[in-house]
């Protein structure tokens, strides 16, 4: 097959691999993590998502084995999203609890058990979002009992609408591109009180967006235990964004493998790829408004300088993929490839398969990111299909259709 239209970007900083550094650690730790651990594990419905062995794509590929962790299976949200915001978003409500009541400590299972409801239904989070961080977040205010205002703009699909509000939540449509929905988002925030549960910085909790980021790294510590027991992987394959995501998994997975780290590879579409763009200039960098991709999700016009401090020093490569790697993937994932069973993901969320997809098809990318017959790679699936109906226009079926003739549901 005639390769994708890519652009690779190898990371000389990452070349011998670096230390994970003091500057690192202000943002990931493994004392912070410790918390999120604590948070995230005792919700209600956790456990780890399933991490999907995919015999035939490997030998397919010329790879020594190849997993798809798939977060479409955290909680009921169907995306990696509650692992951040919500976290997050639990900081904020305990907060505002000790200064209405003076109580020191609040507990999560206080918010669940609506202890202090009095106070939590006067309490209104909010976001911008094309989707999965506002579904995600809408679940999570529902769960503890507070109000939730998600802002999306025109083009996101009805469905992911019906979604967030099925939840309870209140869904504000804004005209223009993403950064116009984010302004929007934060100016209501500051006229109407509500608390952004976003990547910028609150006066009153500062610390929001770095909780975001450290809450992500729940997926990276999973991957780890799930492969306590077996030789790790050589590469893991990651959707970029504005980072904060690809920067837990690589910086989580540095500080527990110190130099021995995986190779990671942030993947984006090459119409917004703000992270391919701060590897060349080396600094967070941002790129046009006006980007459109089937993998909406990873379009984002700015990167996260917090996440810049991680990727920067930690990430092997960066690739960017046009749509038909997307699209050739998610039907990849829904037929599967000799003998594996059907994987459903959905269009944003298959950036990392695509990417993996473009680099096997290409054998100076598979050089240049040392891909060969020893490789043990794992393939980062951030969501499953979050809307039927744009999956179904995709992949010409729905995704019930697929997971009934798949031979078996995923297992951990």
């Amino acid at each position: 097959m005639t390769p994708y239209r890519t652009n690779l970007f190898i990371n000389a900083q990452t070349h011998p691999p670096a230390d994970y550094g003091p500057t690192q650690k202000t943002l990931l730790n493994q004392d912070a993590f410790a918390d999120v651990a604590a948070e995230m594990t005792n919700l209600p419905g956790y456990q780890p998502t399933p991490l999907i062995g995919l015999n035939g794509l490997a030998s397919a590929s010329g790879v020594e084995a190849v997993w798809c962790k798939h977060e479409g299976y955290r909680f009921e949200v169907g995306s990696f999203k509650p692992t951040g915001p919500v976290y997050a978003m639990l900081s904020v409500l305990k907060g505002e609890i000790r200064k209405a009541t003076g109580v020191e400590t609040v507990t999560t299972q206080d918010l669940i058990d609506r202890k202090y409801e009095s106070v939590t239904k006067e309490i209104v989070v909010s976001a911008a979002t094309s989707g999965n961080h506002g579904r995600a977040l809408a679940w999570g205010a529902r769960m503890f009992g507070c109000r939730c205002v998600i802002y999306m703009n025109d083009g996101v699909s009805p469905g992911r609408e019906a979604a967030i509000a099925a939840y309870g939540a209140e869904v504000v449509r804004v005209s223009g591109n993403y950064d116009r929905v984010v302004q929007r988002s934060y100016t209501d925030a500051e006229a109407l009180g509500y608390f952004a549960i976003s990547d910028d910085k609150s006066a009153e909790y500062p610390n929001i967006s770095r909780e975001i980021m450290q809450g992500y790294a729940m997926v990276a510590d999973e991957i780890v235990r799930q492969f306590s027991d077996i030789q790790p992987p050589t590469h893991v394959f990651v959707p970029g964004g504005g980072g904060r995501f690809a920067g837990a998994t690589c910086g989580h997975l540095w500080d527990r493998y110190a130099n021995n780290h995986p190779r990671v590879i942030v993947v984006e579409p090459t119409a917004s790829a703000c992270l391919y763009q701060s590897a060349i200039e080396n600094s967070a960098a941002t790129v046009s408004g006006d980007g459109r991709s089937v993998m909406d999700g990873l379009v984002v016009e700015s990167a996260s300088p917090q996440a810049w401090n991680i990727l920067g020093g930690g990430v092997f490569a960066f690739l960017t993929i046009p749509d038909e790697a997307a699209v050739d993937a998610i039907r990849q994932a829904a037929t599967g490839v000799d003998g594996d069973s059907p994987v459903v993901i959905g269009e944003t969320g298959i950036a990392a398969w695509a990417g993996f997809l473009a680099v096997t098809y290409d054998e100076n990318l598979r050089s240049q990111l040392e891909l060969d017959r020893n490789s043990r790679v794992v393939i980062i699936a951030t969501e499953g299909a979050t809307d039927p109906e744009v999956y179904h226009n995709l992949v010409g079926v729905s995704p019930e259709a697929i997971l009934t003739g798949a031979k078996h549901q995923p297992t951990e």
